[in-house]
């Protein structure tokens, strides 16, 4: 499904090469780019984040996309494993664990997307139609579409270390006022 707001077929942008300037400008820039051929799960990317050598593309119906060789090869995640939906407009990774951002919802993995669990309005998202996420410092926050902003705070189980990341407790959905 291609979003109607994308009208250029992006790809994501594998590896760059980069020489910098002492003014901090790069004197030159070169793409690399990975698609499908690759095993991409699709050409139109939403959103990319890298973490610790692992390259993770939000994709238009491919799911979700991991790489940890640069861009050469795709290991891709959908809703088979879990995820909320095939299309996934954003993705941040904190802490092993990884947010995709979906049209169903909010879905988090904590071993490197094999599984995912997926929060929806009925865990007080602002709307299932998750379209950015970030987190930081046990703090998420999902831009929904037309929900607001909600925020969560995420419960680790006792005795269980970081690997009990388990709970998502609501803070609210921030819903602009007319």
């Amino acid at each position: 499904m291609h979003h109607p707001a994308c009208t250029n077929r992006a790809v994501l942008v594998a590896a760059a090469t980069l020489a910098v300037m002492a003014s901090g400008t790069h004197a030159s820039l070169t793409f690399t780019n990975s698609t499908t051929a690759d095993g991409l799960g699709n050409n139109f990317v939403y959103g990319v984040y890298e973490s610790g050598g692992t390259i993770y593309a939000a994709t238009d119906g491919g799911g979700l996309g991991t790489s940890t060789n640069g861009g050469v090869s795709w290991t891709n995640y959908t809703a088979a494993n879990g995820l909320g939906s095939n299309l996934v407009l954003g993705v941040y990774e904190s802490g092993g664990t990884i947010y995709a951002a979906t049209d169903g919802g909010l879905s988090t993995s904590t071993n490197g997307g094999v599984s995912w669990t997926n929060y929806t309005t009925a865990n007080g998202l602002g709307n299932n139609f998750v379209t950015g996420v970030y987190e930081s410092g046990g703090t998420i926050y999902a831009a929904t579409y037309g929900g607001g902003l909600s925020i969560a705070n995420v419960t680790a189980v006792p005795g269980a270390g970081v690997a009990g990341l388990a709970t998502i407790g609501l803070v609210g959905s921030r819903r602009r006022r007319r």
